[in-house]
Formats: C-alpha cells, sequence, structure tokens
C-alpha cells in the first residue's frame, strides 16, 4: 500500500513519514526509540501518538506493544507496513486513553504532548496506566531554539502549545514524583572507527545549559529511575559533515544560478527602465489627450443638457398637440356620426316629402273636382232658389186669392201655412 493511498503523501510538520523526510531529520526523531529500547526489554509498551508506526521496530525485545494515534489513515498505514506478532495498532486519543489502570511499563509519547490543546491529560492519563515501577518517556521540543530554527516559516500550524525547559520540568513533578531530564541535540562528533570494532568508547560531557537544547527528553515514574548516563547514537547515515559539505555544494551551484538570474534580472530591468520611460512619454500625451478630450466631452454634456431641455420642451408641445388632435378625431368622429344621423333624416324627411307632395297633389286634384261639383251644386241651388222664390211668389198669389180665403172659412181646400200678406 503506498503513503499517497492513505493519505500520508507529504510530510506537513505533523508527524514524520520515513521515505518523506531527509536521513537527519528522521534520524533525530528514530534516535528516541533507540533511546526507549533500553527500558523495553520484557516490557509491557504503549506508543503514544505512533505516527507511521516506524519506531514500534525498536522493541523487538518488549513483551508486548500497544501503538495508537489519533488519524485513521496513520493507523492504517502503521497496521499495514510494521505489523508483528506481540504488536497491535488502535486508532485512540492521548488525553484520553481507552486503558485499564496499572496496564504498561513502558509509555514513550515523543513530539506528541505539543500537539495536543489538553496536554496535561497526557500526563494524568499516564500515571493511571502505568504500573508502580512503570515509566513515561516524555519528549517534545525547546520553544526558544525551536522558534529560531521555523524563524522564516513561522510556527508550526500543528503545534498547540510548546514548552521551555523550566515549565516543562514543572509540569512532569507536579504528576510524577520521579523525574529525570536528558536535552538531546544533533550534534557533530568526531568519530575513530576501524572497519569491525571490537568495542567503543564515548566522550560526551552532555550539555551544561540545558535550557539552550534543541530537544527535551524525560523520564517520569512513581518509583525512583536508577538511569542517568549519556546517550548517543551514531546512525550509519549521519555523517553529518559531508552532507554539509554536498549542501554547501549545491548552494554555491545555486549561487551561481542565481548571480546570471540576478545578471539578467539587472539587463531586463534596464530594459523596463528605458521601455518605463518611454511608456512615461506615451502616457503625458495620452494624459493631455484625455484633458482635450474631457473638455470636449464637458461641452458635449453642456450641449446635450441644452438638448434635452429643447427636446422636453418640444415633447411637451407634441403631447399637446396629441391632446389636440385626440380631441379634434373626436369631435370628428362625433360630427361624422351626426352628419350621418342628419343626411339619414334629411332623406327620411325628403321621402316623407315627397309623399305629402304627391298627397297634396291627390287633394288639390279632388278639390278640383269637388270645386267643380260644388259650382255644379251651386247652379243647381240657384236654380232651386229662383224655383222656390217663384214658388212662394206663386203661393202667396194663392193664399191671397179670394177663393182660397173663403175655403178656410168654409173649412173647405187645402191648408196652407201662410199667413195672408206674406
Amino acid at each position: 500500500m503506498s503513503l499517497r493511498s492513505l493519505g500520508l503523501s507529504e510530510f506537513t510538520g505533523e508527524r514524520v513519514i520515513p521515505g518523506l523526510v531527509d536521513d537527519n531529520l528522521f534520524n533525530e526523531h528514530l534516535a528516541r526509540y533507540r533511546f526507549a529500547a533500553r527500558f523495553s526489554e520484557g516490557a509491557h509498551v504503549l506508543d503514544a501518538g505512533c505516527g507511521s508506526g516506524y519506531g514500534i521496530a525498536e522493541f523487538s525485545q518488549a513483551a508486548s506493544v500497544t501503538a495508537f494515534d489519533v488519524a485513521a489513515e496513520a493507523v492504517s498505514h502503521a497496521r499495514e507496513n510494521f505489523s508483528r506478532p506481540g504488536v497491535r495498532f488502535l486508532q485512540a486519543s492521548c488525553d484520553s486513553l481507552p486503558f485499564a489502570d496499572a496496564s504498561f511499563d513502558l509509555l514513550t509519547a515523543f513530539e506528541v504532548i505539543e500537539h495536543l490543546e489538553r496536554w496535561p491529560q497526557l500526563l494524568t492519563e499516564a500515571a493511571r496506566v502505568l504500573r508502580p515501577s512503570g515509566v513515561l518517556l516524555v519528549s517534545t521540543p525547546n520553544q526558544s531554539y525551536y522558534a529560531e530554527s521555523r524563524a522564516a516559516a513561522g510556527p508550526n500550524p500543528f503545534h498547540c502549545h510548546e514548552f521551555e525547559y523550566a515549565e516543562f520540568e514543572a509540569a512532569l513533578y507536579a504528576v510524577f514524583p520521579h523525574v529525570r531530564l536528558w536535552t538531546q541535540n544533533h550534534a557533530e562528533a568526531i568519530v575513530f572507527a576501524p572497519a569491525h570494532p571490537s568495542g567503543g568508547t564515548l566522550d560526551a560531557p552532555g550539555n551544561a545549559a540545558p535550557e539552550t537544547a534543541h530537544f527535551f527528553l524525560a523520564a517520569c515514574s512513581h518509583s525512583s529511575l536508577a538511569a542517568n548516563d549519556v546517550h548517543a547514537w551514531l546512525p550509519s547515515t549521519a555523517n553529518l559533515l559531508r552532507e554539509r559539505e554536498h549542501h554547501i555544494a549545491k548552494l554555491e551551484g545555486e549561487l551561481a544560478k542565481k548571480d546570471a538570474w540576478l545578471r539578467q534580472l539587472t539587463a531586463d530591468h534596464s530594459r523596463l527602465q528605458l521601455t518605463h520611460e518611454e511608456t512615461l512619454v506615451e502616457l503625458r500625451q495620452r494624459n493631455d489627450w484625455a484633458a482635450r478630450l474631457n473638455d470636449e466631452i464637458m461641452k458635449g454634456r453642456l450641449a446635450i443638457a441644452e438638448l434635452q431641455g429643447e427636446a422636453e420642451i418640444r415633447l411637451g408641445w407634441i403631447h399637446d398637440l396629441e391632446t389636440a388632435i385626440a380631441q379634434g378625431t373626436a369631435e370628428i368622429a362625433r360630427l361624422r356620426t351626426e352628419v350621418a344621423s342628419r343626411t339619414a333624416w334629411a332623406m327620411s324627411l325628403e321621402e316623407q316629402l315627397d309623399i305629402k307632395t304627391r298627397h297634396v297633389q291627390l287633394q288639390a286634384a279632388e278639390i278640383g273636382e269637388h270645386q267643380e261639383h260644388l259650382n255644379r251644386q251651386s247652379q243647381l241651388l240657384d236654380q232651386h232658389w229662383r224655383r222656390i222664390e217663384h214658388l212662394q211668389a206663386e203661393r202667396l198669389q194663392v193664399a191671397n186669392s179670394k177663393w182660397l180665403r173663403l175655403g178656410r172659412r168654409l173649412h173647405l181646400g187645402p191648408v196652407l201655412n201662410v199667413e195672408p200678406g206674406q
């Protein structure tokens, strides 16, 4: 299984990953497990914050090893690469250990405590799960040195609390009655070694000022601690001087490249400076043109404002004209309706007049006929009237007749209703 497939694809400062860090950094961390191996023979070991699991290989003489980390991908990687009989890997948190009291002889917590927000819980939990003679081995970087070494990169974003020597010592004594502190420094050494050494001697007086050390490593226990010797480990890959020489050579090569790059940048800068001056001249010309253009724009805006005022007046006039046109159109429509109505009335009146004219003509003809009839009747009346007058005259004559008066006296003859003398 690859590191990338497990999520351990790069070194971020949170945990050490073999193969992704340089040898010196890896040996710096592995040395602590080499130191812890002296306490692990026949012991039941608990490795807190085991990370990728590389340190478990140093506990080959232990009775059992339990290792845990809070990150599931780290536990998966450790289980895949470092499992063996007597070793188990778990996912757990350092501030709440899922183990019974007095379960272990050795508890290692290397470069873990500074990553915890509740770091005192690690110490109290360690005191709980360790047997009375058990030992806690805990390490942490020196805050002062670590700040200097990371001045360019800035603080480690995975660290919650970093310690100086006095604070670290006080925190350990607050939980454990027996504490022994070592300083850990990655120092140069002058080594005299045969091809096949039969033994060795160590001349390492240690650090007279522990507050200046790179790292602190402490052994803590409920029982007294006998260990008080100097421990030095010289790994086969640790030829620090040679590595520095290679690094210096590499830096010199990079410096030569940077010098060439700087010369190129200087030439580029000269060209850019010339271009900049030409650009400034062009910019001034364009600024002058922009100023003239701004004046023209202002004049144009004033003209536009005047035209807008005139347009508003004309729009008002057009609006009034449209209103008058609408009223005229309505009036024309009304007049057309009225004319149509009156035309229809006139035509109806003309028809009635024609009818009455024909009726008058008929009546005139009838009147003519009646007039003729009246004239004839008048003639007849005149005839009858002359006849009547004649008859009346004859009647008077008769009435005045002596024979008729005699007949009346004798009551003979016709009775005439005419008085005498009439």
